[in-house]
């Protein structure tokens, strides 16, 4: 088939074990291909009670991965890596709350040696033994990871959690930037901020700095709590209540 095609994130059905998936579009001229996987930039996976949304993250030029807030059942993304015969080179956490790291001993024991980046303020709710502790690597607000030929961009953005990250996948020239959002800002809202280390101010101030970013940057979140799957941060400007809010205040007496 010919036409120009732009297919950058694939959503994983994870309840199916043959990793059914469909493709999500941005620009595209001439006819739909068959759903190609490989062309996916970013993998999603919806897994465990609470709606956790999972993501693998690709960088097909060297078949690098990496793992962003690992969920207990590891069996589909592990599945992924083994069918497209990836190399798994990091792990990202976007904060340390139990359900977004309930699959991070057991994964780090599959895979020796491998990183596991995070910023310092979420260490101390990891129970890792002390050679696990080794392998953890704390990053700074705007710090650049590699991922293949990738430069990965972490955000400082606390208010549900102290230490709270994004994650910035910039545009290939093709596909708008991507912000792996975890707890921190979801589709029309934003997370809690009642928990420990939470911060309704601190909240505040990270909505406003989401705004820095392009309004075509694609928001992935750490949960699927809407009909949708993704955002785009321009739409969440216009839409999402949290957004309206002028001050602190307003944000906490939002319901």
């Amino acid at each position: 088939m010919k036409g120009e095609v732009n297919w950058t994130v694939t959503h994983m059905k994870t309840a199916d074990p043959r990793l059914t998936s469909w493709t999500w579009t941005w620009t595209w001229t001439g006819p739909r291909p068959p759903d190609s996987p490989e062309t996916s930039r970013i993998f999603q996976f919806e897994i465990g009670s609470m709606q956790n949304l999972v993501y693998l993250v690709v960088d097909w030029s060297t078949k690098q991965a990496a793992w962003v807030d690992p969920q207990k059942d590891l069996s589909e993304p592990l599945a992924l890596i083994k069918k497209h015969q990836l190399s798994l080179q990091a792990v990202w956490l976007t904060h340390t709350h139990a359900d977004h790291v309930a699959g991070l001993a057991e994964l780090m024991g599959q895979f020796p040696g491998i990183p596991v980046y995070l910023h310092e303020k979420e260490a101390f709710r990891l129970k890792l033994s002390p050679s696990f502790q080794e392998r953890l690597h704390f990053l700074h607000d705007q710090e650049q990871i590699a991922l293949g030929n990738q430069g990965i961009r972490a955000w400082h953005m606390p208010g549900h959690s102290a230490g709270a990250l994004s994650f910035e996948i910039p545009s290939d020239g093709k596909a708008p930037p991507f912000l792996l959002t975890g707890d921190t800002l979801f589709i029309r809202d934003c997370g809690r901020t009642d928990l420990p280390t939470g911060s309704t101010a601190q909240m505040f101030e990270s909505l406003q700095r989401y705004r820095q970013f392009p309004a075509e940057t694609i928001l992935l979140p750490g949960h699927h709590y809407r009909e949708e799957w993704w955002s785009t941060l321009g739409q969440e400007w216009q839409e999402s209540p949290p957004f309206q809010c002028r001050s602190a205040a307003e944000l906490e007496a939002l319901p």
